[in-house]
């Protein structure tokens, strides 16, 4: 007899490549799902085409440089960039069956990056000051979420082969743009995402202690659309 295990069950959606305001769109249907519980909490895997995106509490002058409007969003924190060879993680979680201790939750994504890290080579930590995740002086992981009636969204940005260049164009969190640095720069080579990503749902299905089984978008594509087009913030 297998015995039950005492672990929650949680959803992993794998997108691919999607536009940002896309996967926004498909986050906050997701946030109104969970929130009514139709939807288990969730981890989504995405890479996004270059866009630059700011928090509420973005600052001007880290972006002032940028030729087109950034993204303005609900998450923490202030500007960052998204675009290929990036790995970003969205989390749509019920935090009050995770006893609603959002430091707590923000510590475990981190947790979470830092294991799969170093089952690559890389040896990362996080910052008394700044959120994110670190290896030595230099920044690999964006960190910012936001909470909607403790349902939360957003997440994390993983730079495995991203081009670095394109944090020139801004601030990134209000750091200087040659503070941030990839895996593939790291490691001298090209880093798998999906294998990557593989490696990251087995980290925070222990971190989390939930064990997260993967649904296709097609499956909740229908109940996604029609619940965002009634998200209000």
């Amino acid at each position: 007899m297998i015995a039950a295990t005492d672990k929650l069950i949680g959803w992993v959606l794998t997108l691919g490549r999607v536009d940002y305001s896309q996967a926004l769109l498909w986050q906050r249907g997701l946030v109104k799902m969970r929130r009514e519980g139709m939807a288990r909490d969730t981890i989504i895997f995405v890479e996004h085409p270059p866009v630059v995106t700011v928090g509420k509490d973005g600052h001007a002058e880290n972006y002032e440089g940028l030729e087109v409007e950034p993204h303005f969003i609900e998450r923490g924190g202030d500007v960052t960039y998204h675009g290929p060879g990036q790995l970003v993680v969205y989390f749509v979680f019920n935090l009050t069956r995770r006893g609603r201790d959002l430091h707590r939750f923000l510590k475990q994504i981190q947790q979470g990056i830092m294991a799969a890290l170093k089952e690559i080579g890389l040896k990362s930590r996080m910052d008394d000051e700044h959120t994110g995740v670190w290896v030595g002086k230099e920044k690999i992981a964006s960190v910012g979420v936001a909470v909607k009636q403790w349902i939360s969204y957003h997440g994390a940005a993983i730079n495995l082969n991203t081009e670095l260049n394109d944090f020139k164009r801004i601030s990134p969190c209000g750091l200087e743009s040659g503070m941030m640095t990839s895996a593939s720069k790291l490691l001298n080579r090209k880093i798998d995402m999906d294998e990557f990503a593989r490696i990251l749902g087995d980290k925070y299905s222990r971190v989390f202690d939930t064990e997260f089984y993967p649904v296709k978008l097609e499956e909740l594509a229908e109940d996604i659309e029609s619940q965002a087009g009634g998200y209000t913030i």
